[in-house]
């Protein structure tokens, strides 16, 4: 008789066993967009009643409904799931959710409170409490508890300082009081700000991170500022950035300088940096470094046509930082023995439009090495140029142009 009520308790301990983990196993995969969901949730309540888990997905699916009634069903199923499951603080978080919604504040408090009890160090609990305690108007609390989770999960930073600007009207200095001058803040507030076009303020902000970071955990970061700023047509910031990040001197960008104008640094034929030489893909014509066609150092740039077809061009440019309203000189040196009947020269644009402000005289044959020169103002609402060959006189699919032509030497310089 023992054996045989011994086997019946096993039996019925297996039943009730496998009834649970089938409950669960079903509950934690029920997606909650599905209108069956409800009744499969109902079903599998009655099947595994002192499952925790799925009572909380019960709530999670009567919390997504449209029917008014449904949220304090939902509030129901978070209760019990969690008097089921009081040590796991995931529960109290969705518990404190769900009363908040339903407009209890002092309930949804405290399920907080006990959240963060069993979770102190928690990211997460530290970031659902403060945000709590934000809306319900205790700003100072609150955001000490959100700056916690920044600390140690940046990825709530972006969210907390958004946040923060709005609360406090776009005020940096209370942004910062209320969560603390890091460079965990100081890098959240970088985007952040740029994204709400307050770019000196943006460039302020990325100023202040610790300079070893800069070149580090940060790096991207001021990548992504630098083209942010010249996407916004900020190229002095954007220079400034570049050149920061830039471990080698001789590529850092100057404001009111060519970069690498005599191709002693060599040129990249793809993946260039904003200020660097850009030259467009192609097999026409060819375009490198000579040691044989140079004026001065060790390299000039050559390039060879041999093509006849209009396609057969590649530009070459480069954007460059300058003063607003200041008038500059453009020199360069080439050789030529081209035989064409288009016409190249150099061009200065506006960055910012991309609108031609001044060109060279169109290049002739030149044997030896030929200076050119051209003068131009910078438009009083930009700080940037653009460098680029042009080509005129193809019109049409034909365009003949064999030859070499080489350039070295190039600079600007800011007339007095």
């Amino acid at each position: 008789m023992i054996l045989i009520a011994a086997a019946i308790l096993c039996v019925a301990a297996t039943w009730f066993f496998i009834r649970w983990n089938f409950a669960n196993a079903v509950a934690s995969r029920l997606d909650p967009r599905l209108p069956e969901s409800k009744l499969v949730i109902d079903w599998l309540l009655d099947v595994g009643p002192s499952d925790p888990q799925t009572h909380y997905a019960a709530a999670s699916i009567y919390e997504k409904t449209f029917d008014p009634g449904d949220l304090t069903r939902s509030l129901s199923e978070y209760e019990l799931a969690t008097a089921l499951s009081p040590y796991n603080y995931v529960m109290w978080i969705n518990l404190a959710k769900s009363r908040s919604l339903n407009g209890d504040a002092v309930g949804a408090e405290a399920a907080y409170a006990r959240a963060l009890k069993l979770a102190p160090n928690y990211a997460a609990v530290q970031w659902a409490y403060g945000n709590f305690l934000v809306r319900d108007g205790r700003a100072d609390d609150g955001f000490a508890m959100v700056a916690k989770a920044a600390a140690s999960n940046p990825e709530y930073s972006r969210t907390a300082i958004i946040t923060a600007l709005q609360i406090f009207d776009g005020d940096i200095v209370q942004v910062r009081g209320a969560l603390g001058d890091t460079d965990i803040t100081n890098a959240a507030l970088t985007m952040a700000l740029a994204g709400q076009n307050r770019f000196d303020e943006s460039y302020d902000a990325w100023s202040k991170l610790s300079p070893e970071k800069k070149l580090d955990e940060f790096k991207k970061l001021g990548e992504s500022l630098a083209a942010r700023m010249a996407e916004a047509k900020k190229f002095q910031i954007a220079a400034r950035i570049a050149a920061y990040l830039q471990p080698n001197d001789a590529d850092k960008p100057v404001v009111g300088q060519i970069a690498n104008g005599g191709f002693e640094n060599g040129v990249k034929l793809r993946g260039a940096g904003l200020f660097e030489w850009q030259i467009a893909e192609g097999a026409e014509p060819q375009i490198g470094l000579s040691e044989s066609q140079k004026r001065s150092g060790k390299y000039g740039l050559s390039i060879v046509f041999n093509s006849f077809e209009s396609a057969g061009f590649r530009p070459i440019s480069q954007t460059v930082a300058v003063v607003p309203g200041a008038e500059y000189e453009f020199e360069g040196f080439y050789r030529s023995d081209l035989k064409t009947t288009a016409t190249l020269k150099w061009e200065i644009a506006d960055a910012a439009t991309t609108a031609t402000i001044a060109s060279t005289p169109p290049m002739a044959l030149a044997g030896d090495w030929t200076t050119l020169k051209v003068k131009f103002t910078v438009p009083a609402g930009g700080d940037g140029v653009i460098i680029r060959l042009a080509r005129e006189g193809c019109n049409g699919p034909a365009c003949r142009i064999t030859g070499k032509l080489s350039f070295d030497d190039f600079s600007i310089s800011r007339q007095e």
